[in-house]
């Protein structure tokens, strides 16, 4: 792992609530500058891609910041002393009422790496059973199902749009080959847009 390119001071905490706490943190910049930093501090994250007969899952939920319902992989932090595959099985159960007998890895990334302290770990998820989702009390998820090529092709046109999913989504695209369909389909669209110019 890299050397810390800052000079951490002293930090403070801001907030903090079940999910995440917020705190301002006293640096000094890689080139030598003092200031003041905000870091939101999560516990670790997963996220998982499902993969049923030929279709991926989603979640459709209400997102404050967005101010609209959003679709996205089903994501969330871990309990103590979880993994993070468990928080990932834990997370597909709870919002979708999904179970999978195949999970395999897709590597992490950062939200926002200049304040999101925490990567998420990405998972996909396949040979699963459908049951009943256990939502928590604030939360109003719906399945969302679509097509390989369809949630692909949303990805890449912007109808889906939340950053985590949008990466996760290639993510698969590339480990399971698909990633020529989507080039595929992108350069039909600017072939298409640029007939009609």
């Amino acid at each position: 792992m890299e050397n810390d390119p800052y000079v951490r001071v002293r930090r403070r905490e801001l907030y903090r609530n079940p999910w995440l706490t917020v705190e301002a943190h006293e640096i000094v910049h890689p080139g030598g500058v003092p200031g003041e930093h905000v870091l939101v501090v999560t516990p670790p994250t997963a996220a998982v891609v499902v993969e049923d007969r030929g279709d991926l899952l989603f979640a459709r939920q209400p997102r404050f910041a967005a101010r609209r319902s959003v679709v996205e992989i089903v994501k969330g932090g871990g309990h103590p002393g979880e993994s993070a595959l468990e928080t990932a099985q834990r997370e597909l159960r709870e919002e979708l009422g999904v179970t999978a007998r195949r999970w395999s890895e897709l590597g992490r990334l950062y939200e926002i790496p200049s304040i999101v302290a925490e990567p998420v770990q990405l998972f996909l998820a396949r040979d699963v059973e459908l049951g009943n989702p256990e939502p928590e009390d604030v939360e109003d998820v719906v399945v969302v199902r679509l097509p390989i090529g369809a949630a692909i092709d949303a990805a890449l046109g912007g109808a889906i749009d939340d950053a985590v999913t949008v990466a996760a989504i290639f993510r698969f695209a590339a480990a399971g080959g698909f990633i020529s369909a989507a080039r595929s389909m992108a350069s039909t669209r600017i072939r298409a847009r640029q007939a009609r110019s």
